[in-house]
């Protein structure tokens, strides 16, 4: 994790998680509190596993309450990523993918402190 770098990408995580593309913010500026479950579970992921095979899973629904493939999508936008975040994981260097999506998955559960949680939100 870079510091500095998440420091950075705060602000612009904030305003990812209320775009309507990605869906994760609703217009009242609240954020379902199972989205901070979801992000938390992804840095366990690549933490326990990889960064291909945390990405893969987050990539899809699953049985999830969540679409969590969305919290990919915001990653992927954070990181000005012009394809799927998968792509970008599996064609980039290990080290520096996993370094930059780490980075960008901290800001943007940081991000979501600054918004009002709720069930259902």
């Amino acid at each position: 994790m870079n510091k500095r770098m998440v420091d950075e990408l705060i602000p612009q995580a904030y305003g990812v998680l209320a775009e309507k593309d990605i869906g994760i913010a609703d217009e009242q500026g609240k954020i379902d509190s199972r989205w901070r479950g979801q992000i938390s579970s992804f840095g366990a992921s690549v933490a326990q596993g990889s960064l291909l095979a945390a990405v893969s899973f987050f990539s899809a629904q699953g049985g999830a309450e969540v679409d969590r493939s969305k919290l990919m999508k915001a990653i992927a936008k954070l990181l000005n990523l012009d394809k799927p975040l998968f792509d970008y994981v599996k064609a980039a260097d290990p080290l520096t993918a996993k370094e930059n999506v780490i980075n960008a998955a901290i800001a943007i559960k940081l991000a979501m402190s600054l918004y009002d949680m709720g069930k259902g939100a």
